[in-house]
């Protein structure tokens, strides 16, 4: 009967995963966890109107002429609790994580409203 891996088949792919596992330990903290480090920003017509850090639970009552939106910050995401226009997007759109800060935007049209997350200045 025939051994399934020879010594040096697995030599060799005991060196592979080893390598494999070192890039990806070394990319996961490359990548870091964005604890504090992290602020979301609300823009209403391109403008910034509030900047908030990510570690602190807060509650944003936002208002324009167009109408408003309550926006919470917890536990290290935001999302939009509530918004009074028809579309409901916002608000169905759940939570906006650090993880996916680089792509990722939570909208309200009908207010013109931009929800963002922004790595803080290091200073």
């Amino acid at each position: 009967m025939k051994k399934p891996f020879s010594r040096r088949e697995a030599v060799l792919l005991l060196s592979l995963l080893t390598i494999a596992g070192a890039l990806f330990l070394l990319l996961f903290l490359l990548r870091g966890d964005g604890g504090g480090e992290w602020d979301v920003v609300i823009r209403y017509r391109g403008q910034t109107v509030a900047r908030l850090p990510l570690e602190v639970d807060t509650e944003y009552e936002f208002e324009c002429e167009e109408g408003g939106n309550r926006i919470v910050v917890r536990d290290g995401a935001v999302f939009v609790e509530r918004a009074d226009c028809k579309n409901q997007v916002c608000v169905n759109h759940g939570t906006l994580l650090p993880a996916g800060a680089d792509v990722d935007f939570i909208s309200c049209a009908p207010h013109r409203l931009l929800i963002v997350l922004e790595r803080r200045d290091s200073e």
